[in-house]
């Protein structure tokens, strides 16, 4: 077996599922049986998902939230009194102790009452101080992330610049002064949660070592730092109520100690590991979460829209396509939730897999079928899902918040990195290190059939449509790997490839794919199910437009390998772009070419 320590997130002991994928394998054996939540794990998030929704039914009027731009006085400070700011946390620290998928819960609970106490909920979790302490040594930067905590401080993650979050290398510096005892910390940072009234931020920046070497590594900046600046607020289409603002960092001294120690000097990318974990599992908190919440009321404002509603005389359930998009509704959900609960429970439970593949995947899947599940309420409602809550509720209609909910859910899709950077990231950085040099299952990929499906026996409940559902999958596995193992043939240059963009999104896409297709149906097939029709449906019609969206995204990737030089869509793309970068932006002539 090829070996299985090719990129960062690859662990020599542990297996991962996608990242078996990745190579061309479908390892059943490894999602099947389908992770459960314990029962007496389920019973203390059953009472802390009651809790807090009690809690922002008692204090919390969306409506108003949205329109004023701001939660009510004294509820940041609730909340964390509480301990709702450290779910995960013990009880040492005023936690919760909740396991991930618990917390996980309670936050999607939070975004099915406000959105942006569910999203501020999230961060605090992923990257809030708090966050940190389970990875940080006994010392002085424990010590004052401990104490922050016990106070119920609000804290943020102040990681994007003016210039964008995509830039591998941060525009705030860090020098060392004081013959190393402290650093200067010097630049802006812009869309901080918690920037108003934080009090102990993470800040990373870049910092220049003797060899002229930079890395960029996390400061614990303390807000009332000389030097430090709040900025903002700043308003956004969507998440209102959310305090967003920025910093400026004018020569600000941070003392060696409130460094993020790094235990891997020769890294050089854009997080340090114990920040990259909490940032792969955060995403699950700050934009699943919301998204499984946001798609479900979503689904429940268009059932409760066509059970209002006729056209002609006919009741609008009585249509065909408002069933269908009812049922994608429901299908998409259901994967969602699946992709929620494996990247989660696993972890919980102690699994030998390896989850970071999928836990980062999750980011995409999540906010992307979170997102086709509002805009198709949206589509279904027509102008009474364009219409605020507010005016509706003025003129006696149900006042469903189609509208925000719309903005608020498209949020989720450029938080934590823009989607399709996402995607050409995880395919040039990961996808491509299996392939280079070639994996030692070369022959084994080449060959046109797959192999047997490994592990899988009669101990499962799928419905004959959905083990062809399965069959296919596994099929297209051995595809992918193969088609992965000839394009790299092609190209013995892995920077240049890396460099195609959108065949590297394409590929990436298609693997995100096949993984949600392979978990919806290792949970439909979990012995549970066994004569539940609903799941197999479930099932079967996520699975089915899912191959629609496969043979899409392999028709355009044949677009995008067509050839060199005019053989394929990329000389028409170059063209055009070449066109718009020599003429004005704001003219165009009869034909809507820009002139």
């Amino acid at each position: 077996m090829a070996p299985r320590t090719r990129n960062l997130a690859s662990d020599p002991d542990r297996p991962s599922f996608l990242e078996e994928l990745y190579q061309g394998r479908f390892r059943w054996d490894l999602i099947h049986p389908f992770p459960e939540q314990r029962p007496e794990d389920r019973e203390r998030g059953d009472a802390a998902v009651a809790a807090v929704g009690a809690l922002l039914r008692e204090r919390i009027d969306p409506d108003e939230v949205d329109a004023d731009g701001a939660l009510p006085d004294g509820f940041l400070a609730e909340l964390a009194e509480r301990g709702y700011l450290r779910l995960q946390a013990g009880s040492d620290v005023g936690g919760h102790g909740l396991s991930s998928y618990n917390t996980f819960r309670v936050i999607e609970e939070a975004a099915s009452r406000c959105f942006p106490v569910a999203v501020l909920l999230g961060i605090e979790n992923a990257l809030g101080a708090g966050a940190f302490l389970p990875v940080l040594p006994p010392g002085p930067l424990a010590d004052r992330v401990r104490a922050h905590v016990l106070a119920g401080g609000l804290s943020g993650s102040a990681d994007t610049e003016p210039e964008g979050a995509a830039n591998q290398g941060r525009g705030t510096t860090a020098t060392v002064v004081e013959d190393g005892a402290a650093y200067l910390l010097n630049g802006r940072k812009i869309q901080v949660v918690n920037a108003p009234a934080g009090g102990l931020f993470g800040v990373t920046a870049s910092v220049r070592d003797p060899d002229g070497t930079e890395r960029n590594r996390l400061f614990f900046v303390d807000a009332d730092t000389p030097g430090v600046r709040r900025t903002g607020p700043q308003e956004l289409m969507g998440m209102r109520g959310l305090p967003f603002g920025g910093l400026d960092l004018d020569d600000v001294r941070v003392p060696a100690e409130l460094a993020l120690a790094e235990p891997d000097p020769e890294h050089t990318s854009r997080l340090t590991p114990a920040v990259s974990l909490l940032v792969v599992r955060g995403r699950l908190y700050i934009i699943a979460a919301p998204s499984l919440a946001t798609a479900k009321l979503c689904l429940s404002w268009a059932r409760d829209f066509t059970a209002g509603r006729s056209v002609d005389g006919r009741g609008l359930g009585e249509y065909e396509e408002i069933r269908r998009r009812l049922a994608e509704s429901q299908a998409e959900i259901f994967a969602l939730e699946s992709t929620a609960r494996w990247s989660l429970l696993g972890e919980d439970n102690g699994t030998d897999v390896n989850l970071k593949f999928e836990q980062n995947a999750s980011k995409n899947i999540c906010s992307v079928l979170g997102w086709r599940v509002a805009e198709r309420t949206l589509s279904m409602l027509g102008g009474a899902g364009y219409e605020t809550a507010r005016s509706k509720r003025d003129r006696q209609a149900p006042p469903h918040a189609v509208e925000r909910a719309f903005r608020d859910v498209r949020g989720l899709r450029i938080t934590g990195g823009v989607d399709f950077l996402l995607d050409h990231w995880s395919a040039s950085r990961t996808l491509l290190s299996y392939y280079y040099p070639e994996p030692d299952h070369a022959a084994e990929l080449a060959a046109n059939q797959a192999p047997s499906l490994a592990g899988f026996g009669d101990d499962h409940a799928l419905s004959a449509r959905n083990l062809a559902h399965l069959t296919f999958v596994q099929e297209q596995v051995h595809r992918f790997g193969r088609d992965c193992l000839e394009l790299t043939r092609r190209h013995p240059d892995r920077a240049g490839l890396a460099a195609r963009q959108r065949l590297m999104i394409l590929l990436n896409r298609t693997a995100t794919e096949l993984l949600t297709m392979s978990l919806t149906l290792a949970r439909a097939a979990s012995p549970g199910t066994s004569g539940d029709q609903e799941v197999q449906d479930l099932a079967d019609v996520y699975c089915t437009a899912a191959r629609a969206r496969l043979a899409a995204l392999r028709h355009e990737r044949a677009q995008e390998e067509g050839g060199e030089g005019e053989d394929n869509i990329s000389a028409a793309v170059d063209r055009l772009a070449t066109a718009v970068s020599n003429h004005h932006p704001n003219t165009t002539g009869t034909t809507g070419a820009v002139r």
